[in-house]
């Protein structure tokens, strides 16, 4: 048995904004429209043992694990007939990561270091999120989640024992490192949220923070349903939220003092076009300081109402651009992340595959690494702690030994005693 085969039944296929133009990623599905647009799909057991989409503003992916013995070709044409989303990112050439790649990238994905913004922590939540989907039509593995487990627990190492989380940055960080630049107005006065979508309710969070009094809510229809998010921050602070339809927010104009725009809908065409600039700025909505942010897929501006408001207009685009000006000051970071990511995939080898398989795990030692042997006895070592142990004896020896030995006394204790008594026996 070759070593090489430890993890090739475990893919992902990704289309991000770092590789794919953003009219790429433009039309698709956010995933809880996805999810619901599946839920009567039936699952392609006798190819996938595991599929797992995953949207966020800036990535779109499917994970994928499958039987050993089936070919790439037989599950892609699976995967094109089990749903056309599917078959859209398998068409845009998406990038391939395979076996203990694809951990590698998820870990790095969760992290947070593959983002527009290095190092956000929404990425998280959104990956726990799109687990959840997936796991409630059944269509997520023990061996799937395992996986995912471990990315969630290395993203936590990463960002306690690297400079990752340290003045982080957000799209919504970056958002505001961009009005200040261009000299516009902070948000603040009345906040416009165009669409009830998750990103809007992201801007909703952040604009909180930073005191923002009243919301005007637009919508195509308010009788649809909103992003459960969003709805929930209307709940907690109803006296801060307005609501109106597009279409009055567009003719009454003189209504409205607008503090900042924030364009957020899954509108497939642009809801905002030179005319509506025109409109507002003739009636005073809006003038020539206040923000105009389209962080939509596809861009809910025009491409001449992009060229009325100029430098107003921030859109994802820019805000790559600085992003990318931001990751230089934090790439030591992401270089101290590697040798956590590459522990992570030895100990989940160790831990979780091949624990009853030790002449494959000697195999590996002997042919695809220079790890030293007292490396690899360290990790086995520690393979045989359970996750609650790991998590106990981190703390206790890297970041939190009062505590831990406070509060956690015994079990500690108790560990080593049992460590001890390996090592002797």
């Amino acid at each position: 048995m070759e070593a090489s085969g430890l993890l090739d039944h475990f893919r992902v296929y990704s289309l991000s904004i770092a590789t794919h133009d953003l009219a790429e990623l433009s039309d698709f599905p956010d995933s809880r429209i996805f999810y619901s647009s599946v839920s009567q799909t039936e699952f392609p057991k006798l190819s996938a043992k595991s599929l797992l989409y995953t949207a966020t503003c800036n990535r779109i992916e499917l994970y994928a694990e499958f039987h050993p013995a089936e070919s790439i070709t037989n599950l892609e044409e699976t995967l094109c007939q089990t749903s056309p989303t599917f078959a859209n990112l398998l068409s845009k050439k998406p990038q391939v990561y395979q076996g203990s790649l694809m951990l590698e990238h998820m870990i790095s994905v969760a992290s947070g270091l593959k983002s527009l913004a290095l190092g956000e922590t929404q990425i998280t939540g959104q990956l726990k999120r799109d687990v959840g989907f997936a796991s409630k039509l059944g269509w997520i593995s023990q061996g799937m989640q395992t996986l995912v487990q471990k990315a969630l627990e290395t993203q936590k190492k990463i960002r306690t024992m690297t400079g990752i989380s340290e003045n982080s940055y957000s799209l919504m960080s970056l958002t505001e490192d961009a009005i200040d630049a261009r000299g516009l107005r902070a948000i603040e006065g009345l906040v416009v949220l165009i669409g009830a979508s998750q990103m809007s309710a992201k801007i909703a969070r952040f604009a909180l923070k930073r005191n923002t009094e009243k919301f005007l809510l637009v919508r195509k229809n308010l009788d649809r349903p909103m992003n459960a998010d969003l709805q929930a921050l209307i709940d907690a602070n109803p006296d801060k939220f307005l609501h109106t339809t597009l279409d009055e927010f567009q003719k009454n104009t003189q209504q409205w003092k607008v503090g900042a725009l924030f364009l957020a809908s899954s509108s497939p065409q642009p809801l905002f076009d030179a005319e509506h600039f025109d409109q507002h700025f003739a009636s005073g909505a809006i003038d020539s300081r206040t923000p105009i942010v389209d962080l939509s897929l596809p861009p809910n501006v025009s491409q001449r109402g992009a060229e009325r408001v100029g430098r107003q207009l921030i859109t994802l685009a820019s805000l790559q651009e600085l992003s990318e000006n931001a990751r230089a000051d934090r790439l030591s970071s992401a270089v101290q992340a590697a040798p956590i990511i590459r522990r992570a995939i030895y100990q989940f080898w160790l831990d979780t595959l091949h624990r009853e398989n030790p002449d494959l795990v000697q195999a590996y030692l002997e042919t695809k690494t220079q790890q030293t042997e007292a490396e690899w006895k360290r990790l086995a070592e520690e393979a045989h702690l359970n996750e609650k142990q790991k998590r106990i004896l981190y703390d206790f020896l890297k970041k939190e030994q009062r505590r831990a030995l406070s509060s956690h006394k015994e079990m500690i204790l108790d560990l080593l005693a049992s460590s001890s008594k390996r090592q002797t026996g």
